[in-house]
């Protein structure tokens, strides 16, 4: 099976208020950010769950390359295959440390 590109679908101003929204959520709400072997972890206050299942329907519409697997309500793994790991702790760790 062929690695997806990586890749998003969303417009330069989508991906702009898409990227904003993730900002929001992640510096009212995070818990804890770490490096997992094929990307990252996420978790998120209580609170925030909705909105981060909420976020994760919207980009696994635009960015196939990501997979995304709940722990638990508040606690996701995004992960990827070949170079996926590495942008997705770009994306999240580096702006985002917890």
């Amino acid at each position: 099976m062929e690695t997806p590109p990586i890749a998003c679908s969303l417009s330069g101003a989508d991906l702009r208020v898409r990227s904003a929204e993730w900002d929001g959520l992640l510096s009212r709400s995070l818990i804890s950010a770490l490096a997992i072997p094929a990307g990252v972890r996420l978790n998120v206050e209580p609170g925030a769950a909705a909105e981060l299942a909420r976020l994760i329907d919207l980009e696994r519409a635009c960015c196939a390359w990501m997979r995304f697997d709940f722990e638990d309500l508040e606690t996701v793994a995004i992960t990827a295959e070949g170079e996926g790991p590495e942008v997705l702790r770009a994306m999240f760790l580096e702006r985002h440390p917890a």
